[in-house]
């Protein structure tokens, strides 16, 4: 069990390492140096540090100790001299020596007193007592001549009969890039440094970038900090390089978080009941950071195209660099929580995410990003014994929630940026979205799941209706939308099966994300089944529309009003048009009126409701207009990307709705534009209250 504790309780060697150079942070060291001595006789990886050291009593009653509670005591909990919290927690992290080498040595000093000495061989330790209860006996001795901490304070591990001598190049870098992460890169103050020694193969680290190289490549910057209050004050950074007149650019604010929405299988389940309701509140409250704290970090992301590296002088070297560099790490009290931002260890879902918007997000291999925690503060964030990473509980799902959000804020702020840059590389054209290559993907996944046979034929009906969907959509000349810009949620359900087979899913529940899958595809048919023009009336298309939200109305308290049913303001006229598109176009279009004005009765703190109004209106000479008004805080993108897709200030958005309401318009000859509501009422006789936004859909006359 001993053994097994040491062993096999921490991951890998890396990890090991890291448990050691934890301990030199909890006894208040500035510097710790790391020593991989393979040449040496015999072969030693060292860990030395300028810490307090250890008296006598404190070697008996807590490094020997196993699962000692010194650190986590209320009494001992207290900050160190430099005001830090101890990491430790279990008391098991010290046993990872036996993760690197059969035999360990150990010498220790506090300032002003005795250096202490001891030596353990684990195979002998572990053969010499049946039970722990039996005793198992370590000689400590006192050096009455100090020989390694001859003037201050320390302590020094040595670990010889090492488990593994042959160490590749790449096991070195690996080591070497582990090393120089320990330590939160971005501490000013450098109150905490650890460094590697390679004596006899310092040449095999030759070379390569340092973390300011890297950040100098880097094309977007985004530095905030999050308050326990909820507000976000960030900075961000557009520094492209001299690409065909790619122009810098600089933004700040101070503003209150807007929250993504939870997944539905991400949100908790209490013990014994259902699973909770979806949050629907737009920003973030105090409660939120509840047992989290306060939060800060930095994003810095690159574009990853060759022209861009290349322009950026960036060398090969940095590319091959950034594949083992790049994700999102997070520190506590300026010391590292693995495994987060290791490679292939994707917390967040930022690289199932990106299928659903390639061209607007970016995955974990184009940032390097870090998250800063207090210690103190986020007493709810507990670490697994394995030292890979937070348990999964209520309090962590909040944690992704909220940087995910502080995320899907710096995507929106980098989204035109992002655009000006594919235009330089490739021109107008937009890339579109990989369906099929997620598609593709799924299958992979559930063959190596076991449950191809189940997952494939579904899979492939799929894609035969995507493609009738594509038919129908160039038969009624709108072949200029992607198909999956138009349905961004197939696309969303996706993300999830895949990040279900990504992880440790029961196959029964992979089966039924799928068959919902191919549900929602059924539910969509109706929006792109072959519908001819017809003539329709005014008051049915917003009927319609509107009576796809008649259960949010009032689940969230929104004053709906619908003037085109009204005797006494009604202006009703007809159109030939594909009912079904113009239907899905004004639901749209209503569906931001609620988040908007729910949007500014939260940021404002307002008691007046949420409230939208549909009007008609009919000329003889310019034809007609549908217009959706609400009391929101008014349209929050520049004009100039009205109707763009992937540009969008809502939490989340894809800036796909008005996009689609855009080309719906366009289709059938019609025109779709957004102005002030104020600047109706040159028209129409609107109530005051109606402040904000008016999307008008105007129709041209058929008479």
């Amino acid at each position: 069990m001993l053994k097994l504790l040491g062993d096999e309780l921490i991951g890998h060697d890396r990890l090991a390492v890291f448990e050691l150079v934890k301990n030199s942070y909890d006894a208040d060291a500035t510097v710790v140096d790391v020593t991989l001595a393979l040449d040496a006789k015999p072969p030693a990886i060292t860990v030395n540090d300028n810490g307090t050291g250890m008296s006598a009593g404190t070697i008996e009653t807590a490094w020997l100790e196993i699962g000692t509670d010194s650190k986590r005591r209320a009494t001992t909990r207290q900050r160190s001299a430099m005001g830090r919290l101890p990491l430790g927690e279990k008391g098991v992290g010290r046993l990872a020596v036996q993760k690197l080498g059969e035999k360990v040595t150990l010498t220790t000093r506090q300032a002003g007193q005795p250096e202490y000495e001891f030596s353990i061989n684990w195979g002998q330790l572990i053969d010499s007592a049946r039970y722990l209860g039996d005793g198992l006996h370590v000689s400590v001795e006192e050096n009455s001549t100090p020989k390694v901490f001859t003037a201050g304070s320390g302590t020094r591990v040595v670990i010889t009969g090492l488990h593994r001598e042959q160490w590749s190049r790449r096991d070195i870098r690996d080591l070497y890039r582990l090393i120089t992460s320990l330590s939160n890169p971005f501490d000013a103050a450098k109150s905490f440094e650890v460094n590697l020694h390679l004596p006899g193969r310092e040449e095999e680290i030759e070379g390569l970038p340092t973390l300011q190289q890297m950040l100098d490549a880097a094309v977007w910057n985004f530095e905030f900090t999050l308050d326990e209050s909820g507000m976000l004050t960030w900075a961000y950074a557009f520094t492209p390089p001299r690409f065909k007149g790619l122009k810098a650019r600089e933004a700040h604010d101070v503003e209150k978080l807007q929250l993504l929405e939870p997944d539905e299988d991400e949100l908790p389940v209490e013990a014994g009941r259902m699973r909770q309701k979806r949050d629907d509140r737009i920003f973030l409250v105090p409660d939120d950071l509840k047992g989290i704290g306060p939060i800060s970090g930095r994003f810095h992301a690159f574009h990853r195209r060759d022209e861009i590296l290349k322009a950026s002088g960036a060398p090969q070297q940095l590319k091959k660099w950034l594949d083992n560099q790049t994700g999102v790490r997070v520190y506590r009290d300026n010391i590292r929580v693995f495994n987060y931002g290791e490679p292939g260890e994707d917390w967040l879902g930022l690289d199932a995410r990106r299928i659903n918007r390639p061209a607007g997000k970016l995955g974990t291999q184009s940032v390097i990003a870090q998250i800063g925690l207090s210690l103190v503060s986020s007493s709810s964030l507990k670490e697994k014994t394995n030292r890979e990473g937070f348990d999964d509980n209520e309090a962590f799902q909040r944690l992704k929630r909220i940087v995910l959000s502080i995320f899907d804020r710096f995507h929106r702020e980098h989204a035109g940026d992002r655009a000006e840059i594919d235009k330089a590389l490739k021109g107008e054209q937009e890339t579109p979205p990989p369906v099929q290559v997620a598609l593709e993907r799924l299958e992979t996944l559930g063959k190596q799941r076991g449950i191809e046979k189940e997952v494939k034929p579904i899979l492939q009906s799929i894609q035969q209706e995507l493609k009738t969907f594509r038919e129908v959509m160039v038969s009624s000349g709108m072949a200029g939308i992607n198909l999956a810009l138009i349905f961004h949620e197939i696309v969303h359900s996706i993300d999830r099966v895949q990040r279900k087979l990504q992880g440790t899913a029961d196959p029964d529940d992979i089966r039924r994300e799928v068959d919902h899958l191919r549900k929602l595809l059924d539910t969509f048919k109706p929006l792109l089944q072959r519908d001819p023009p017809r003539k329709v009336t005014v008051e049915d298309l917003v009927e319609r529309a509107s009576g796809m939200h008649e259960d949010r109305f009032q689940r969230h308290g929104v004053v709906f009003s619908n003037w085109t049913t009204d005797p006494d303001r009604k202006h009703s006229f007809t159109q030939v048009l594909p009912r079904g598109l113009m239907v899905a176009a004004l639901s749209n279009v209503i569906d931001n009126a609620i988040y908007w004005t729910r949007f500014r009765k939260e940021l404002d703190g307002r008691k007046e409701p949420g409230a939208i109004l549909v009007l008609s209106h009919w000329d003889d000479e310019t034809g007609g207009l549908i217009a959706v008004v609400d009391n929101g805080p008014g349209f929050q993108l520049p004009r100039d990307q009205f109707g763009r897709p992937f540009h969008s200030t809502r939490a989340g958005g894809m800036g796909l709705g008005l996009f689609y309401c855009k080309t719906v318009m366009d289709s059938i000859g019609g025109k779709l534009e957004v102005i002030d509501a104020a600047d109706l009422r040159d028209t129409i006789d609107l109530p005051e209250a109606y402040d904000g936004a008016a999307i008008v859909f105007s129709f041209k006359n058929e008479k």
